[in-house]
């Protein structure tokens, strides 16, 4: 890495380049990468394992711009070495992403972007802030998003409009047989979700950015895997629709502190409920919150706070979903130009209603980067994950260190 350092030194002459690459070689120890409890649950079972590794990631960058057209690729594959693993030592994931904005005027813009990994930690597989598992997944297992959103500014004086539309597609690979009986992970977390938005809002004032809203969204979860959750219950008996109203406001204190929120109520149609074995609730209402402020207090460096209140797909084979409550935070420091680190802390409740139980997921990482040369970093974290919960089996801690190289052209 060091020679070809030397080698690019002339690139430091060139222009700002459309592209970028990055590699990352780490050495890491994780002392539960199954995400199973330290002590077998009743009536026995699999418990943690630990493990040194080697973590390997390339990536790439592209961004192409054209008049009113902003085209941007990336992609990322990485291969996690498990020392522990007689057999299947290696893990390998992959993501790719695709962004197009135009802009039709100055008033109407198109966003459509495309986002597809493979993967095995939850966090990549389920990037909102509610995660549907927090278990970890072996195999390759496939997500993909497509979002397309629509912006028309000053439709009438101080009036605009955003209609939006989102498909998310998963398939986990372990299916029943694979897994040796029903409610696989395939079973409980295979399917496809739509959900269409219109949101309509006034600008009441142009120097803080202060704005209200009002909008409608309508959701579709189908279940897409053919095996049993249970003895005699389908996947699809957890099939809903959702229908969001909600009212909001945004607005900006100052030029570095800006607040985001939306309240309302979420109405969920179970249309197979009768189908599962016990039957499932059949509609329900639950409150509905996606609220965040984000907080630029110096030059390249920023803090961020969240809350999202909603009903998510849960791999919970008793429960048609979970009510999910979620607060997330973030701190981004620059200590001085070659020096950055970042801090990330999340908690999530996820709350199921047969059987009348929860999960409480807490999630915290910690990273450093030290630019010690213009092409090359020194970085190094440390990741803490926890479940705490009522169904015996589920409940985890998970402690994860890591530390080495990333060079950067």
């Amino acid at each position: 890495m060091a020679l070809g350092a030397a080698a690019l030194q002339p690139a430091l002459a060139q222009e700002a380049k459309p592209w970028n690459v990055t590699a990352s070689v780490r050495s890491f120890y994780d002392d539960n990468y199954t995400t199973l409890p330290s002590k077998a649950p009743p009536g026995g079972g699999p418990t943690k394992r630990s493990s040194w590794g080697l973590d390997f990631s390339p990536s790439a960058a592209y961004q192409f711009k054209r008049d009113q057209t902003t085209l941007d690729f990336n992609t990322r594959y990485g291969m996690r070495y498990y020392e522990d693993r007689r057999e299947g030592s290696a893990d390998h994931s992959l993501d790719l992403g695709v962004s197009l904005d135009h802009q039709f005027t100055e008033k109407q813009k198109l966003t459509v972007s495309e986002s597809f990994a493979i993967a095995q930690e939850p966090g990549v597989l389920d990037p909102s802030s509610a995660v549907s598992t927090a278990l970890r997944t072996q195999g390759n297992n496939l997500r993909n998003n497509v979002q397309l959103k629509f912006v028309s500014d000053d439709i009438i004086e101080r009036w605009s409009a955003e209609g939006s539309y989102a498909n998310t597609y998963y398939d986990y690979q372990q299916d029943n047989n694979s897994a040796g009986g029903v409610g696989s992970r395939s079973a409980l977390l295979d399917r496809v979700e739509h959900l269409f938005s219109m949101v309509g809002r006034y600008r009441i004032f142009d120097e803080t950015g202060t704005e209200v809203l009002l909008g409608y969204s309508f959701g579709i979860t189908d279940s897409t895997s053919k095996d049993l959750l249970s003895v005699g219950n389908l996947p699809a008996s957890r099939d809903s629709r959702s229908h969001y109203f909600f009212t909001g406001a945004g607005h900006k204190f100052t030029p570095e502190l800006r607040v985001n929120g939306r309240v309302g109520v979420q109405y969920v149609e179970y249309p197979n409920a009768a189908t599962a074995a016990p039957v499932f609730q059949r509609s329900q209402t639950s409150p509905y919150v996606d609220a965040s402020g984000t907080w630029e207090y110096l030059p390249n460096s920023s803090a961020q706070l969240g809350l999202r209140i909603s009903r998510i797909t849960t791999d919970i084979s008793t429960s048609a979903d979970a009510q999910a409550t979620t607060v997330y935070s973030s701190l981004n420091h620059e200590f001085n130009p070659d020096v950055k680190g970042t801090l990330l802390a999340q908690y999530q409740l996820s709350e199921y209603s047969a059987p009348n139980s929860a999960d409480n997921i807490f999630t915290a990482g910690l990273n450093l980067e030290w630019r010690f040369h213009q092409f090359i970093s020194l970085e190094g974290g440390y990741n803490y994950d926890r479940q705490d919960s009522d169904i015996a089996g589920r409940s985890y801690y998970r402690n994860r260190l890591y530390l080495g190289f990333k060079g950067t052209w």
